[in-house]
């Protein structure tokens, strides 16, 4: 009998710690085999979501049938308030979704998006005196050091809730997670996996699904280990301090002392909610800006993406800084990817919508192979409708969206198979970018997220030395002509290009920081200053040897080349042709070339692209005052930057140059190494006649 006791004993402890996920980390396999053994509580979970959806969809489905709008109304406000509290009672999955779709005003009725977004705050708290619980058996003796916790949560969500406190006399937040989260997560998310997922791929839902619920579990069970939060955190800012960024844009410094998986304690962070600085703020477009040219430089430069945008995790703080709380949640991309979404992201703010099918089968969104059946089945002309559409801001509420989706099932119909698949990695980008476009089209109902990646996109390109990001530089400014023998700036894209760097220093300069005053320029006239601050900045990117630099290189010699050669033609025909020479041979030249041994040599006259480019020239220096003037800020003003005068700028650069001789020995070097590239290319190809 005793026997029997201790085993059963042994039994009831090997139970309690068995965990759905045994080492902390997502485990499909694992969750399957505990949840095997516990049928009637899947079943449970499985009916109660089902109903709870049921009777919902119901009730919606009765409201339309009746005339009643979704748009506004008694009827509408207690829907959402009823999804909302559906989606409560449904647990941190279902919250976070519900979080997700708040910011969604161009895709939900108003009365559910003013519902949902009370999740973003107003998600029921647990006990604090669990809360306390937790604190002493994470922290043991170190939770002393942790003063004045506030009696209640400041703030409650989906997997954990926010105490204030005093650490060493400074002020700080201290994140306590729910009790036994791990398993209702795991619970869903099996189900979800299990079932829902083959189901729907059953009813022709396209793409990985199992994969897409893997990801999606995979991040939302890294949430729970505070540990990484704290990590990621770090590490964001260790990559910000690197880049122009640095002093806009940061996480809360964490308190490693006081931290552990289900405890966090971070630096106290006074701030905005950032969809409440959309609602008027002076500087709200500003802020949208920095926040999508953060997640960006995240997505693109550091290859870890903060996952979880809602506005209570973006702060404005009172010196103009954005502050990224919360960093449970994130995904990693590899440098593969990162350069591919660059290059599709730069055809398509430039326009280039051919480039998208082979962009789609790179990024995963078309099977391998499949290029020839995308474009067959018209989906080139289809997605530069959707692109342009998309450009012109306003979100999915600018969208015929059933339409759309019609004429995409019916292009697959078309093809014979699914065009489409949605790649696992692709669902946290989604999501991430959906929710910073909501908070975007609050402070503008025109805003476009396709046209407000130009900022960072154009700095990246710029300054960026990989091959890869010089293909998509020349895509950006050449166009579809990109062949080095023949190809020629296109002063509008350049003009698109510069305007978005320019865009993206604004963004990421502080609001108390002030325009940058070059030194030596406090006392000049402000058009002299200008030309001198264009100057230098033209110089700082010809020093460095960037794909930009290279470019700009190439068509300096090239419109220098195509000038001379026109002067020259000038000076010619001023001086009046030969009496009695065959050929009208004129003075000068028979002067300079008696013999005629360089008629009709590329070296003296201009061909059809020496033209085209000292038209570009010319274009782009009528656009210089504007590309290198004033800056309007938010209130539409000038921010008091004068624009500079060609014939200014032109004697500056000249100037800077002689001054800076020793530093830009390279870029003369690269300069006369270019003109004799050309110069023999010239004379190779013989393309020009006297």
């Amino acid at each position: 009998m005793a026997t029997f006791f201790v085993s059963l004993v042994s039994l009831c402890a090997t139970a309690a710690t068995i965990r759905p996920y045994p080492t902390g980390a997502y485990d499909a396999v694992a969750a399957r085999a505990f949840f095997a053994r516990q049928p009637l509580r899947v079943a449970s979970r499985a009916v109660e979501i089902s109903l709870r959806g049921a009777s919902f969809g119901i009730a919606l489905l009765g409201d339309k049938l009746s005339g009643e709008s979704f748009e506004g109304g008694d009827r509408a406000l207690e829907r959402g308030r009823q999804l909302t509290k559906l989606l409560t009672d449904l647990g941190p999955a279902f919250i976070k979704l519900g979080q997700s779709a708040s910011v969604r005003a161009d895709l939900l009725p108003p009365p559910f998006v003013i519902a949902l977004t009370s999740l973003q705050e107003d998600v029921p708290p647990f006990s604090s005196v669990e809360a306390l619980q937790i604190l002493e058996q994470e922290l043991g003796a170190e939770a002393r050091r942790l003063t004045g916790l506030s009696r209640e949560p400041i703030a409650a969500a989906s997997l954990g809730q926010v105490y204030r406190a005093t650490y060493e006399g400074a002020p700080v937040a201290v994140k306590v997670q729910r009790p036994a989260i791990e398993e209702r997560v795991a619970l869903d998310m099996h189900l979800v996996r299990e079932y829902v997922a083959p189901l729907a791929r059953l009813l022709g839902a396209p793409g990985d699904l199992q994969g897409i619920a893997d990801a999606w579990g995979a991040g939302l069970v890294d949430e729970l280990d505070y540990s990484k939060e704290a990590s990621n955190a770090m590490r964001f800012n260790e990559d910000v301090a690197r880049g122009p960024l640095a002093g806009s844009v940061f996480a809360p410094n964490v308190i490693g002392s006081v931290s552990t998986r289900r405890v966090l304690t971070t630096e106290w962070v006074e701030g905005e909610r950032l969809d409440r600085v959309a609602s008027g703020a002076r500087d709200s477009t500003r802020m949208v800006s920095l926040a999508m040219a953060s997640y960006m430089t995240m997505m693109l430069d550091h290859g870890t993406l903060h996952c979880d945008p809602h506005p209570g995790n973006l702060l404005r703080t009172p010196d103009g800084r954005l502050c990224i709380l919360d960093w449970g949640l994130t995904t990693a991309l590899d440098d593969d990817l990162q350069y591919t979404l660059i290059e599709h992201v730069a055809h398509l703010t430039s326009r280039e919508y051919d480039k998208v099918p082979n962009d789609l089968v790179r990024l995963g969104f078309v099977p391998e192979g499949g290029e020839a059946a995308v474009e067959e089945a018209g989906v080139v002309d289809l997605l530069t409708r959707a692109y342009s559409k998309r450009s012109e801001g306003g979100g999915f509420a600018n969208f015929d969206v059933p339409g759309l989706l019609a004429e995409v099932q019916q292009l697959s119909a078309d093809a014979g198979s699914a065009i489409f698949q949605i790649p696992p990695y692709f669902a946290y980008i989604a999501k991430a970018f959906a929710t910073l476009e909501g908070i975007g089209l609050k402070a503008d109902a025109r805003y476009s997220i396709i046209n407000e990646t130009l900022p960072y996109i154009s700095q990246r390109i710029l300054n960026d030395p990989s091959p890869r990001t010089a293909g998509a530089l020349a895509t950006f400014v050449f166009g579809a002509s990109k062949d080095p023998a023949t190809r020629v700036l296109d002063a509008d894209r350049v003009r698109s290009l510069l305007d978005g760097a320019k865009r993206y220093d604004v963004t990421a300069a502080t609001v108390s920081s002030g325009a940058e005053i070059a030194p030596g320029t406090e006392s000049l006239p402000a058009e002299v200053a200008a030309a001198e601050r264009a100057a230098d900045a033209l110089l700082a990117v010809l020093k460095e040897d960037t794909p930009a630099s290279r470019l700009i290189t190439e068509q300096l010699i090239l419109v220098l080349g195509a000038a001379s050669r026109d002067a020259w033609a000038g000076l010619r025909a001023q001086s009046g042709a030969m009496p009695a020479v065959a050929g009208q041979r004129s003075r000068l030249g028979a002067l300079v070339d008696p013999l005629g041994i360089f008629r009709g040599s590329a070296l003296v006259t201009n061909d059809a692209r020496d033209k085209a480019a000292l038209e570009a020239a010319r274009r782009l220096a009528a656009l210089a005052p504007e590309l290198l003037g004033a800056v309007a800020d938010e209130g539409g003003g000038a921010s008091g930057v004068t624009p500079p005068d060609q014939q200014l700028l032109a004697t500056a650069l000249l100037r800077k140059a002689w001054q800076r001789r020793e530093d830009l020995q390279q870029v003369f070097l690269r300069l006369a190494l270019e003109a004799t590239d050309q110069t023999v290319a010239r004379l190779m190809a013989g393309r020009a006649r006297w």
